[in-house]
């Protein structure tokens, strides 16, 4: 693993290696009348000064808000997949990640130290890998084109590949980051946790103060075997009452429908719509592939829970697989992979047909952008798939606060109005 810190945010009129003097100008301007700019020079004249006020600050005071003006582009580099999902998990930040989806994955794994048997470990892997290379020529003997071959084929690489992101975070949330991956059963995360204090604590030892994870980190971490029977349910979902409460108050008394139709009118595909949708509120349980859960796991202002990957859930199998009859090799393949998961104790065994369990909560607002990107037709099969049976669900029980979700190819379709 690497991590490198390759920029950050810095004053452009008083030049310094660090953004801890912005952090310390915008802290002083709730208590000081100087204008801005003058405050911006007195930080950066002298930068030792700056970090003592930011310590007493987001230290002495709490006011951790004010390390959110310093922000950090890093590389990270040979990170497993099952790392990847721990990185990820952090809502306040930006990832851009090497896809499996489109790019022809070769023989790079990340071996755990603490596995028990790396032989056993590396053999699996490396029977994987072997496997997803056979799968990738046989979907193309096939007649599939090598995106979608590549597409599919990848539902037999395990959860130890490695990959690649950038990443842009500000340091009130890194700070947050480094202290829960401290506490981390992997030992990876762990050390991610590390690699990005060290990249980072250099030009910015004022603004990483609290990352001693306690009690609660350790907690967050925590993952259930799985809870529910179903592979997907609606467990709650409000009506079109909450919405309209509040649209009501906007545009007088008036039929539901009108309501609606009194903001609907002025939706375009990429408009987002107004926060009155954030009243409502749906939660579901999806059984899903870890797959689709990368997928998931990107629409990061919902809420998930997780439990942990389980053979005991089945596994997902691309049909282009079964349609090649190429179901047996994979299916194989897969079992076999579960039962070392199993029994060497490592998730990274796992593949990424292998299951878990999410609970998922979206507000209105997040469920129609989920949709525009998931109910797509360019979107990836497995999360298509769920997100048009969430749809569905949800629109019996609010046919109103949800008539304009789908993907963006419906969008015709679903409006009535012309895509741009």
């Amino acid at each position: 693993m690497k991590v490198v810190l390759a920029g950050f945010n810095t004053d452009i009129d008083n030049p310094v290696s660090t953004p801890e003097t912005i952090s310390a100008a915008y802290a002083r301007i709730s208590r000081d009348p100087s204008p801005v700019t003058e405050l911006r020079r007195e930080s950066s004249r002298e930068v030792e000064s700056a970090r003592r006020s930011n310590r007493r600050i987001v230290f002495g005071y709490g006011h951790g808000s004010v390390a959110e003006h310093a922000v950090f582009n890093l590389d990270v580099l040979d990170i497993s997949r099952l790392a990847v999902e721990a990185l990820q998990s952090f809502r306040l930040a930006s990832f851009t990640e090497k896809s499996q989806r489109y790019i022809r994955i070769g023989q790079d794994w990340h071996l755990p130290g603490e596995s028990p048997d790396r032989e056993a470990f590396a053999e699996t892997a490396g029977n994987l890998f072997a496997s997803y290379d056979k799968l990738l020529k046989g979907l193309t003997r096939a007649g599939h084109d090598r995106g979608s071959a590549r597409e599919d084929a990848r539902y037999l690489l395990p959860l130890a590949t490695t990959s690649q992101m950038g990443m842009t975070v500000n340091a009130r949330e890194l700070e947050h980051m480094i202290r829960r991956l401290r506490a981390h059963p992997l030992q990876e995360a762990r050390a991610l946790s590390e690699a990005l204090f060290k990249a980072v604590e250099p030009v910015a030892p004022s603004l990483l103060l609290f990352t001693e994870p306690t009690e609660m980190d350790e907690l967050a971490h925590r993952q259930p075997e799985p809870p529910f029977d179903s592979e997907l349910e609606l467990l709650h979902c409000d009506r079109d009452s909450r919405v309209a409460l509040w649209l009501e108050a906007l545009f007088g008394p008036m039929e539901q429908r009108e309501l609606f139709d009194g903001v609907y009118r002025h939706l375009g595909v990429h408009d987002t719509l107004p926060r009155a949708w954030e009243l409502f509120r749906a939660d579901f349980a999806v059984t899903l592939s870890a797959t689709a859960y990368a997928q998931l796991k990107r629409h990061r202002m919902s809420t998930q829970l997780v439990s942990r990957y389980s053979p005991s859930l089945g596994i997902t199998v691309p049909p282009s697989v079964t349609g090649a009859g190429l179901e047996g090799e994979f299916t194989d393949a897969v079992l076999a992979a579960g039962e070392a998961a199993e029994r060497l104790g490592t998730g990274y065994l796992y593949t990424n047909a292998h299951r878990r369990q999410v609970l998922v909560s979206m507000n209105g607002r997040e469920l129609h952008h989920f949709m525009r990107l998931r109910d797509d037709e360019h979107a990836q099969w497995d999360i298509r798939n769920i997100a048009g049976n969430m749809l569905r669900m949800v629109l019996k029980e609010a046919p109103l606060t949800m008539a304009m979700a789908c993907g963006k190819s419906r969008w015709e379709e679903v409006s009535g109005k012309p895509a741009p």
